[in-house]
């Protein structure tokens, strides 16, 4: 009987389990961690931080409390900030 009730607390449920589909490989990890996207951009921490609060940063989603960025935003990202020149002072950008 207790194994019964085991059974029944375990998470999660059977009938979850049943409808779940199991993969092997789930191939390229989708989302990092700041450090880790940090990392991948050669910025600080902080400095995603600061672009979180201020905008003009890569997106981000947010489970719960933690905060993950998907690797194909952050090559969005990149791509975005890619110049051939930089205008002079003053000059018009149009």
């Amino acid at each position: 009987m207790a194994d019964n009730r085991n059974a029944e607390a375990s998470w999660p449920p059977l009938e979850i389990l049943k409808r779940a589909v199991h993969v092997d490989d789930v191939g390229k990890i989708p989302f990092v961690d700041t450090t880790a996207a940090a990392r991948y951009l050669a910025l600080s921490p902080h400095s995603l931080e600061c672009y979180r609060s201020v905008g003009g940063g890569p997106a981000f989603y947010k489970f719960g409390k933690h905060v993950r960025y998907a690797v194909s935003d952050l090559d969005a990202w990149i791509a975005d900030k890619r110049h051939i020149t930089t205008p002079r002072s003053g000059a018009r950008l149009y």
